[in-house]
Formats: C-alpha cells, structure tokens, sequence
C-alpha cells in the first residue's frame, strides 16, 4: 500500500424498521442518503431476517402505501436491496432488553453482530436509558439518523502513512 491509498473507517449499522420505510416516502430524504452511503461502501448494513421481514409487512400495509403514496414493486425493490447486499445475520437468541419485547430484534441483531450503531427514529430506543447503558456495555450507541450521517462524514478518508 503506498502513501497515497485511502481508507474509510467503516462502522457497522443495524437500522430500524422506522429509517427503511422512510426510503419509500420520498427521493431526496436523509433516509435514502443513507442507504446511497451504505451502497457506496460507507458502512456496513447488518441485519437479520425477522428485520427485513418487519420491513417487509410494514411497507406493505395498504393503508401506508395509499397515505405515502408507493407502491408494492418499490417494496420488493428495497427488500432485495437489503437481501442481496446487506449482511443478514442469524440471532439464535434474545437479549430481551427492550420494553416492547417486538424491538429486541433490532438489539439482538446489532449486539451480535458488533454493529457500532443502532439507527432509529423510535423514542422506544432513544429514550430508554436502561437500555441505552447496557448496549453500550456492547459496544452499541442508540442514534438517530441525522446523527449517524455526522459521524459517516466524520468517518473522513485519511492518507495511510
């Protein structure tokens, strides 16, 4: 490798339910930004298959997809985005940290997985300090996606000496 090689620090990520849908609202949010870096190779995207499934049958709900305003084939689009080129983990177990038992997935997936960050809007993680502590005791940090596209940018390539 020479002096003027560059390197990403590249983080790994568990997204939440709330962030995908998100994708499928409009072209130009932070949602969609973040799957581009992703794509990019910016970080790694890890997820398990009972998350892609909750993404699934939550976009699909036809009252969602009539409000938004999308539709089924930009669904499966984003599934086989995820399916083909995220990380998708087995989670063999729970943790059951959570208090709506339904989010231990995400907890789950981003211990297992030593993902840095677990990417939500839901104040079900965000606001839960109990669990905020013991994912760090994993390494884990709770963060919403303004936040995490920061730290994506602070990620800054450097020259390796």
């Amino acid at each position: 490798m020479n002096r003027h090689e560059i390197r990403w620090r590249v983080y790994r990520a568990t997204f939440d339910t709330n962030v995908f849908l998100r994708t499928l609202l409009q072209q130009d949010n932070l949602a969609n930004c973040l799957l581009s870096l992703w794509r990019e190779g910016r970080f790694v995207l890890v997820l398990s298959r009972t998350i892609v499934e909750e993404v699934q049958a939550v976009a699909s709900r036809p009252q969602l997809m009539r409000k938004y305003r999308y539709t089924l084939q930009e669904v499966a689009t984003l599934i086989n985005l995820l399916t083909q080129q995220a990380i998708i983990a087995d989670v063999p177990f729970s943790f059951a940290f959570c208090r709506d038992e339904t989010d231990n997935k995400f907890v789950d997936c981003a211990i297992l997985e030593r993902a840095q960050f677990l990417v939500s809007y839901d104040n079900d993680f965000l606001d839960d300090s109990r669990l905020k502590r013991a994912l760090f005791e994993f390494g884990v940090e709770v963060i919403k996606p303004p936040l995490f596209l920061e730290k994506i940018r602070g990620a800054k390539r450097s020259l390796l000496q």
